[in-house]
Formats: structure tokens, sequence, C-alpha cells
């Protein structure tokens, strides 16, 4: 079962260490060394309601937040330069298979939104701390 979700496992963990900022020494994110995300503080961080859990759309705003930051260049697509020192190979890959080699903030989106879907192993359309620490154990 991991196993099938492995790639989507690897990619969520790059995301959200795109989203929390956290960069191992020499700026590249490594999913063996990585420091663990503060999960917590970014899920607080991003949680407008309060209610302790992300939403769809506050989800969203995360990942959106996460995108533009990326955009040095404000272009609105992320090529592979720009995500080389932050995200894993999945995504890496996946630019490099598309002819003009960028992901746009639409794309981003769609990929984070997959990972959501897995995360949410209780289904009920909100992420809880407890469950982006599970699926992030589960991707080492």
């Amino acid at each position: 079962m991991i196993a099938r979700h492995w790639p989507r496992l690897r990619r969520f963990a790059c995301l959200l260490a795109c989203g929390l900022g956290l960069l191992v020494p020499g700026g590249a994110v490594r999913a063996q060394t990585a420091p663990s995300p503060d999960i917590k503080g970014w899920v607080q961080k991003h949680d407008v309601n309060g209610d302790g859990k992300l939403d769809r759309a506050e989800f969203q705003a995360a990942v959106t937040e996460a995108f533009y930051f990326r955009d040095k260049k404000k272009v609105g697509y992320l090529t592979i330069e720009e995500l080389r020192d932050t995200l894993g190979p999945e995504i890496l890959n996946a630019v490099k298979h598309k002819d003009d080699g960028q992901i746009t903030l639409q794309e981003y989106v769609n990929a984070a939104f997959r990972d959501f879907e897995a995360i949410d192993t209780d289904k009920d359309g909100l992420l809880t701390v407890e469950e982006i620490q599970i699926y992030i154990r589960n991707a080492k």
C-alpha cells in the first residue's frame, strides 16, 4: 500500500518542506537528512479559522504562498532551476518531462491537492497535524 503512494508521499514531504522554508546546509532538501518540519507551527500559521486543522482553502493558500516564494522572477511559473534547491526528484522529473521545463501555479497546486487527498485518511476534508505527521513518517 505504501509503495503505491511513495511518489506522492515524497512529493508532499518536499512541498511541505518548501512551505516551511526548511533547507539543509548547501540549500538542498534531502529526504533522508532534512530536519523534521515544524508541522504544528506550519498548520497554526495557515489555519485561518483557528480550528487546528487545514481545510482545502487554507491548504491551497499555503501551497500558493510556497509557490510565489519560489517564483523569484515573478513570472508565474517555476523552472527546474528554481525547484532544484527546494524540491525532491519527483517534482523535478515531472517538470523535466514537460517540453517547456516549467511548472505553473495550477500544476503545482494540483499536485499538492493529490497529496491532500492521500493525507486526509479519514476523508473529512481537513488535515490534522497528526495526519500530516503520519504521512511524512510513512514517506521515510
